[in-house]
């Protein structure tokens, strides 16, 4: 019984964990204008409530003013991204900003951190190292076997996109930025017509990307310290269910077969950003047959992707006897 007490006051918090209440109705005295008032902030110069001499925690807000966490504290926010993740970025695109810290300062301050991190472990390689301690080679080894089996050929010398790739998984914070924000688009049709904030918006979007960012830079950092790869996977994937679930409403399996299609909609578009920059490279080194077979897949992929969101979009969208029956 206490475990269900226990999880119903979990809950509860996950769905409203603000207490937008004053925290005290006795009347305080500003210590700035003198003037007496009852609440958080002085009606007439703005001050808080109980600020008054010089102490260490006053040390600490002023330290951490340089780094814009003297209010709407980081630590906290990222608290409510891995305990209630949907449900505080639904509370954001709703326009409760002073609930989070600011998501795209987080975003950067995260990302150095992360580079500290890499640097202190030694784990500049990222989430994408192989067992034999080669880089992003798994990557490498799909795209030259998609290329194969595509293709008909054998790829050339991939040194230059291994570079690429190199670049980019030793810049997480860039890498993950990219690749999730092809997930906005995607995002877009697929829970367009979802029970919890329906119609959202493509910049609303972005910013869902961004906190998204923010968790799997810090999940990352996570893998460098560890080396638990299966642990972070199973911690990524969860916190992935979990946000769409509570952001948008969904039932179990109806959020589920969504965020695959979303998925497989991304990595299909990042695949076609990886063939045009390929290609490009290839022409340049005249090799047009092979360069052609490139750019081929860009129209194929680009129409798997419009069958998959078109699919989506209607089955998703309300039927009208299901509107009728809403409006009685």
């Amino acid at each position: 019984m206490e475990i269900k007490a226990a999880y119903r006051r979990f809950r509860q918090w996950q769905l409203s964990p603000f207490d937008n209440e004053f925290a005290s109705q006795e009347t305080n005295s500003c210590c700035n204008c003198g003037h007496d008032f009852v609440g958080n902030f002085c009606p007439y110069c703005s001050q808080k409530q109980g600020l008054g001499p010089i102490t260490w925690k006053s040390v600490w807000h002023s330290i951490a003013e340089v780094w814009g966490m003297h209010s709407r504290s980081m630590p906290f926010t990222l608290l409510q991204l891995f305990l209630r993740p949907g449900y505080f970025i639904s509370d954001y695109i709703q326009g409760k900003r002073q609930v989070s810290f600011p998501p795209v300062k987080m975003l950067a301050v995260i990302a150095v951190l992360g580079v500290l991190v890499d640097l202190l472990t030694g784990a500049i390689h990222g989430m994408f190292q192989t067992s034999a301690g080669d880089k992003m080679a798994y990557i490498t080894n799909v795209f030259a076997w998609l290329n194969v089996h595509i293709n008909g050929a054998f790829p050339p010398p991939s040194d230059y996109m291994r570079k690429v790739l190199d670049w980019l998984n030793r810049h997480p914070d860039v890498l993950s930025l990219v690749m999730l924000s092809f997930l906005i688009i995607p995002n877009y049709f697929i829970f367009r017509f979802a029970p919890r904030n329906p119609y959202h918006t493509i910049p609303q979007g972005f910013f869902v990307q961004v906190f998204s960012t923010v968790v799997f830079l810090i999940l990352n950092m996570l893998y460098d310290i560890t080396g638990l790869g299966w642990l972070v996977f199973l911690l990524g994937a969860v916190l992935v269910f979990a946000t769409y679930k509570q952001l948008f409403g969904y039932s179990v399996w109806g959020t589920l077969w969504r965020v695959i299609m979303s998925f497989v909609c991304a990595i299909t578009l990042w695949s076609i950003l990886l063939n045009a920059n390929y290609g490009i490279h290839l022409l340049r080194e005249d090799q047009f047959e092979v360069a052609k077979g490139f750019f081929l897949n860009i129209p194929i992929a680009l129409m798997i992707v419009g069958v998959i969101l078109l699919f989506c979009y209607f089955i998703g969208k309300p039927r009208k006897k299901k509107l009728a029956v809403l409006a009685d």
